[in-house]
């Protein structure tokens, strides 16, 4: 919505600040040919644009906007859009000084605004000078509450001038409303008045005109205030998606892929950003209305295991895939696995496997030719094409590499994702086989990492067996900033260049790994008596079920 006013109104009395700023400066000296600080040429023109909230009126003479919500009471109210060209920025007030107010936070869209305990709060424009040009007070009826007789709800009438008090931007630093303002959200009112009290700034009513408006141009008191309707939890739906009550929890499953940033509950009419928990008021089976926190999440595709997903990477199509290499036009190199991720109807398995390379037409054995690899199934893409590219990730020519294959080279970990999780469960198994190593000893690996930008690791978990496990299910929290199963140093197969967040970054991504040996992604070995070099135990096992989500 587009507000125009007239040059001089929108400069917001600036005219009144330079001079005084000229009175000071040059003494008021009528000889003066422009002040010190010249006088910017502001728009005439001020974009607001609200989420869930439309603009009612606007004064230009008093700088107040009254506002309300599109559609039943919101707890909360989003800048969609704030600009007004001409001025430096604009800032929430911290304070309810109307004319010199401290600076909160910048305005920039995306800002949220509770509404819950206050039905009010300031814009402050700055100049190019970092001048105050101008504060606006944005207003809104706050809804009866069913309180004593003596409660009083405060009336969103123009907070500068009303029936029992006037101020104006110029003049006034007190405003009238009933609710404590909280200064992180808005520049509130610190004047409380009572039923039967009223109260009056100092000579308010000869500034700015001094317009003390009647109880005519108040919008209407506490009485005449609308009582919103609270949706019945029982109603709620959306769109492509399931709604599931949980104690004080309503938890949104979306489709992977949606965009849980903005998410519309039927029968809702705005859209809100339940990325994060977002506190609504509905009335539960009981009649009675409370406070929820409403999440959205989405779970990844072929998360059952019923058959393999393209949404999943795996390395075990390159194990089953025999490599070749010629030298010398004389001596050809076969290269040997097989695969190991096999499909059960219902489940996936995946074994720590051999890989060989021989040469001739007898394939006979070189020296080192033994390595085992882990069977690894992980979100992601995996470029190996062969079982060349298991035994010798950087091989191009000549002999193969007996030295350990790095293939977690060929991996790439993680896929968008934007939601925050709380934890995941599994339901799997685990035959565990005993290798002779100590420092990479067998054992499983099982993680979820999410990512945000410039690879800070914004949440982990992870587990591990070092026995064998009959089918269970086991719930794993995510530690949000932090790592405790040592996932960033542990040797393992992750993404390279991520460090540890805060855990408050907005999530740009979900790394998940299954593996059967949790260090076979270095496949190593030996010529033969050597095994004791492999990173893992040939035949062990991990058999994936279910996989989950928790928000």
């Amino acid at each position: 919505m587009r507000f125009a006013g007239t040059k001089n109104l929108l400069r917001w009395n600036m005219a009144a600040l330079f001079a005084c700023a000229a009175c000071l400066w040059v003494g008021c000296s009528e000889s003066s040919e422009k002040p010190l600080f010249p006088e910017d040429e502001i728009s005439e023109e001020m974009e607001l644009k609200l989420s869930g909230w439309k603009v009612d009126s606007l004064d230009t003479e008093k700088l107040v906007v009254r506002v309300s919500p599109t559609k039943g009471w919101l707890d909360s109210l989003v800048i969609d859009s704030l600009a007004l060209p001409g001025s430096s920025a604009l800032y929430l007030a911290a304070d309810d000084d109307l004319v010199d107010p401290a600076l909160g936070e910048k305005l920039v869209p995306g800002t949220v605004i509770s509404t819950k305990d206050t039905n009010q709060f300031s814009i402050v424009a700055l100049d190019s000078y970092n001048r105050i040009a101008g504060v606006w007070l944005v207003v809104w009826k706050l809804p009866e509450t069913p309180k004593s007789s003596d409660s009083k709800v405060a009336s969103s009438g123009d907070a500068r001038s009303s029936s029992s008090e006037t101020a104006d931007s110029a003049g006034s630093s007190e405003t009238d409303s009933s609710s404590d303002s909280s200064a992180g959200t808005s520049s509130g009112s610190s004047s409380d008045s009572s039923s039967g009290e009223s109260g009056t700034s100092g000579g308010s009513s000869e500034s700015a005109g001094g317009d003390s408006s009647s109880s005519e141009e108040n919008v209407s008191s506490s009485s005449e205030v609308a009582q919103p309707q609270a949706v019945k939890l029982a109603d709620l739906s959306v769109d492509g998606g399931t709604v599931t009550v949980e104690g004080s929890k309503v938890y949104v499953e979306m489709p992977y892929g949606s965009d849980l940033s903005s998410i519309q509950l039927i029968p809702l009419d705005t859209t809100n950003n339940l990325i994060r928990p977002v506190e609504m008021e509905f009335e539960g089976a009981d009649g009675n209305v409370g406070t929820y926190s409403v999440v959205a999440g989405v779970q990844l595709p072929g998360s059952d295991f019923s058959a393999r997903n393209d949404f999943w990477a795996t390395t075990s199509d390159a194990m089953a895939e025999e490599g070749r290499a010629t030298v010398a036009y004389v001596t050809n190199y076969r290269f040997k696995a097989e695969e190991n991720l096999s499909e059960n109807g219902e489940s996936l398995s995946l074994s720590s496997k051999i890989v060989t390379c021989g040469w001739g037409v007898s394939n006979a054995i070189i020296d080192g030719s033994w390595k085992l690899a882990g069977g690894f199934y992980f979100v992601g893409a995996y470029s190996g094409s062969d079982a060349k590219n298991i035994y010798d990730v950087d091989y191009s020519s000549g002999t193969p590499s007996t030295d350990e294959s790095y293939i977690a080279k060929d991996m790439t970990f993680g896929k968008s994702f934007t939601a925050r999780p709380t934890a995941f469960e599994i339901k799997y198994s685990y035959n565990h086989v005993t290798n002779s190593s100590s420092d990479y000893p067998q054992k499983s690996l099982v993680y979820v990492m999410l990512v945000g930008e410039n690879g800070k690791v914004v949440a982990t978990g992870a587990f591990s067996d070092n026995a064998s496990t009959d089918m269970a299910e086991r719930k794993v929290q995510l530690s949000y900033g932090a790592d405790p199963f040592g996932l960033l140093s542990g040797g393992y197969a992750v993404a390279e260049g991520l460090t540890l967040g805060t855990g408050d970054e907005d999530v740009i991504s979900i790394h998940v790994m299954f593996a059967s040996s949790a260090y076979a992604h270095v496949v190593a070995g030996g010529t033969a008596g050597n095994s004791g070099k492999y990173r893992g135990g040939e035949n062990s096992s991990l058999t994936l079920d279910d996989f989950k989500l928790i928000y």
